[in-house]
């Protein structure tokens, strides 16, 4: 930013080209700025046990169903595709969870190219709920795997330099997951796409203590 400011200061003045690239690259650093200092925040916060999850009985269908819709307005040529099987209900903070399926999707769209697919699905077995982000672009190496939630980590940062990042979304994600009492799950190889899958807790009607009175009955 600075430098494009003095670029500007110099030049930029008398020649509309150089006033645009410059204007161009401040904005887009700036919103870079911004999408790191949120993630910083959102992280610290966590750290410091000041974010709390506000958890309520909730729709993972609802859910999946926005992002899909806003994802479909970003698509540039790409497929979005949703699928569920029936309603799947949890124990969730509708916000969060919109934003651990927004980090999902947004990093499909980031690694898939034109003319690809990127299906979300949600469904659930006996014990839990999933919904899934599955794109068919670049994948992870599966030896990568273990460290894409570490903070500041980018896989393969010479092949990923021209695709904006800050390293922090999917650490942010792991921190939701957990605060939902559920788990990641990735399935991917390189060159072969990649499906994140998250995990939870079906939603269960709270358990009502009864009591026994002085007379033998229950409360």
């Amino acid at each position: 930013i600075q430098g494009y400011a003095s670029l500007i200061n110099r030049w930029g003045k008398s020649n509309p080209d150089v006033l645009q690239e410059s204007i161009d690259s401040i904005l887009g650093e700036t919103e870079h700025m911004k999408e790191l200092i949120n993630n910083l925040l959102f992280l610290a916060k966590s750290d410091q046990n000041r974010m709390h999850a506000k958890r309520s009985r909730m729709c993972l269908n609802d859910v999946a169903q926005e992002i899909v819709k806003e994802l479909d307005l970003l698509q540039q040529d790409r497929q979005i595709t949703y699928e569920e099987a029936e309603q799947v209900e949890i124990n969730g903070d509708s916000d969060l969870i919109k934003q651990l399926l927004w980090i999902h999707g947004e990093n499909a769209l980031k690694y898939t190219t034109n003319g690809g697919k990127i299906h979300i699905k949600v469904w659930k077995d006996k014990k839990y709920a999933y919904v899934s982000v599955a794109d068919d672009g670049m994948g992870i190496a599966e030896e990568e795997q273990s460290k894409i939630f570490d903070r500041f980590y980018r896989e393969d940062k010479s092949r990923n330099k021209e695709i904006s990042g800050t390293g922090l979304g999917l650490s942010i994600a792991k921190w939701i997951v957990s605060s939902h009492d559920g788990a990641i799950l990735v399935e991917s190889k390189r060159g072969e796409g990649a499906t994140f899958i998250d995990r939870f807790p079906l939603w269960a009607e709270p358990e009502v203590k009864k009591e026994i009175g002085k007379n033998g009955k229950i409360k």
